[in-house]
C-alpha cells in the first residue's frame, strides 16, 4: 500500500520581511539508514556482499508543485533496501504482449539466426513543467524532478546482457527450432561486414510521456551491439538500413531468418503538467516502476534468394510490475530561494520561482537483477511463442 507524506507548501509572494524569516525553511524526501538494518548485513570488519545494497530506507514516488502563491514537495510510500536485498533472488517471468508486423516472413526459412541481443537499462530520467501565470513574463513558475539510477553495475549489466542471449537461444531450440551458433555467423561474410560498437554505448531521449531518458546499450560479449540496432536517436538511427541489407543476404546465405531483440529495461514512471502558457500552477510526479519501455521491439528479416532484405517487427506496450526493488533518496535541492524570492517580490521586481530537485533511485541490485532477469524472460516467451505462431506450431 502506498503511503503518502502531507505535501510541504511553502508560501511565496509574501509582502512582508517577517513572512520572510518564517517561510525561509525548506523540504526533502525522507532517506535514511534503515533502524533494523545490522540484522541484515554482515558484522563490522566483513566484507560485504556482491549484490548488497547500502541498505538505507527512502520513499517510492515523489512530487513537486509551484503556483502563484506556494511551492512544495511530497513523497510517498517507505521501502527498505535492507528488507529487499533479502527477498527471493528470482522471480516468475513478466507477462509480455508482443504485436506482430509482416509475421508471415517468419516461416520462410527453416532456421533461426540470432546476430546480437540489444538491451539497454535506462540510468537516468529528468521531467520539467512550466507555468506561464497568464503569460506574463514577471509571473513564471517552472519544476523540475531529476533522477539516476544506483547500484547497477557494468560487470552486472554485462552479465545480464549475456543471459538474455542464452536465454532466448535456450527458449527457441526448446520450442523445437534450429538456431544458428555464433561462430558460423561470425563466419559469414555478411555477418562479418556488420557495423558493432566496442564497448557499451550510451544515448538518451525523449521515449514516453515528456520525460527524458538517458539508457546504456550492452550487447552479449561474443555479439556486441549492431549499429544501428542499439536505441540510437537521430542519425546514429540511419546504420540500421545498412544492417537490414546484410541481414538480407546473410538470411540467405545462412538459410535463416534473421532476428534482433532489442529490450529497454526502464525504472521509473515520469510525468509532467508539461508548459502551459496560461496557467500559474505546474507539477511533476515521478514513481518507481520496473518494467519493460514501450520502446522495446524486435525486428526481423527475411533475404529471399536474390539477397532481398523482407523486414517485419514486433511492437510492445510494455510490461511493467508492482514489485519493490528500490528507493528515491533525494541528494540535492537547487530550488531558488523562496525568501529571496519573496523579498524581489516586495520591491516589484516580478514573481519568477523554479523548483529544481535531485534524487537517486537506489536500487537492491539483486531485486533488480531477479526483477531484469523476469522481463527478459518473458520478452523472449513472447517472442518464441510469436515464431510458433507464424510457423504454424
Amino acid at each position: 500500500m502506498r503511503l503518502a507524506t502531507r505535501p510541504r507548501r511553502q508560501a511565496l509572494c509574501a509582502p512582508g520581511l517577517a513572512t520572510l524569516l518564517v517561510l525561509s525553511f525548506g523540504g526533502s524526501a525522507a532517506s535514511q539508514s534503515d533502524p533494523f538494518g545490522a540484522l541484515y548485513t554482515p558484522p563490522a570488519g566483513a566484507a560485504p556482499a556482491r549484490d548488497a545494497s547500502s541498505g538505507r530506507t527512502g520513499s517510492t514516488s515523489v512530487s513537486g508543485t509551484v503556483g502563484r502563491s506556494y511551492v512544495g514537495a511530497e513523497t510517498g510510500g517507505q521501502v527498505s533496501l535492507a528488507q529487499l536485498d533479502m527477498m527471493p533472488p528470482h522471480a516468475p517471468p513478466l507477462p509480455v504482449a508482443l504485436q506482430g508486423h509482416s509475421t508471415r516472413f517468419l516461416a520462410n526459412r527453416p532456421k533461426i539466426a540470432v546476430p546480437g541481443y540489444t538491451i539497454a537499462f535506462v540510468h537516468g530520467a529528468t521531467a520539467s513543467a512550466f507555468g506561464g501565470g497568464a503569460g506574463l513574463d514577471t509571473n513564471q513558475r517552472r519544476t523540475q524532478i531529476a533522477t539516476r539510477l544506483v547500484g547497477l553495475t557494468d560487470e552486472v549489466a554485462q552479465e545480464i546482457a549475456d543471459e538474455a542471449y542464452a536465454d532466448l537461444v535456450r527458449q527457441l531450440e526448446g520450442a523445437g527450432f534450429q538456431v544458428v551458433d555464433p561462430a558460423a555467423q561470425l563466419a559469414s561474410e555478411q555477418m562479418q561486414g556488420l557495423a558493432r560498437y566496442s564497448a557499451p554505448v550510451g544515448g538518451q531521449g525523449i521515449i514516453d510521456s515528456r520525460a527524458t531518458k538517458a539508457w546504456v546499450v550492452y550487447g552479449p560479449r561474443a555479439l556486441p551491439p549492431i549499429k544501428g540496432h542499439a536505441f540510437e536517436t537521430g542519425m546514429g538511427a540511419v546504420a540500421a538500413s545498412g544492417a537490414l541489407m546484410r541481414f538480407g543476404r546473410a538470411s540467405r546465405d545462412l538459410d535463416a531468418i534473421i532476428i534482433s531483440p532489442r529490450l529497454l529495461i526502464d525504472y521509473i514512471d515520469m510525468e509532467s503538467s508539461g508548459r502551459r502558457t496560461y496557467s500559474g500552477s505546474a507539477s511533476v510526479d515521478a514513481e518507481l516502476r520496473f518494467g519493460i519501455n514501450p520502446t522495446s521491439r524486435v525486428d526481423f528479416v527475411w533475404g529471399n534468394n536474390s539477397g532481398g532484405a523482407m523486414p517485419g517487427w514486433f511492437t510492445t506496450k510494455g510490461a511493467f510490475t508492482p514489485q519493490p526493488f528500490g528507493i528515491l533518496a533525494q541528494t540535492a535541492d537547487r530550488s531558488d530561494s523562496i525568501a529571496t524570492h519573496n523579498a524581489l517580490v516586495s520591491v516589484g521586481f516580478g514573481s519568477i520561482y523554479r523548483q529544481s530537485l535531485v534524487y537517486d533511485a537506489e536500487v537492491s541490485p539483486k531485486r533488480y537483477a531477479a526483477l531484469s532477469r523476469a522481463a527478459i524472460q518473458g520478452f523472449n516467451a513472447a517472442l518464441v511463442a510469436e515464431i510458433r505462431k507464424a510457423r504454424g506450431q
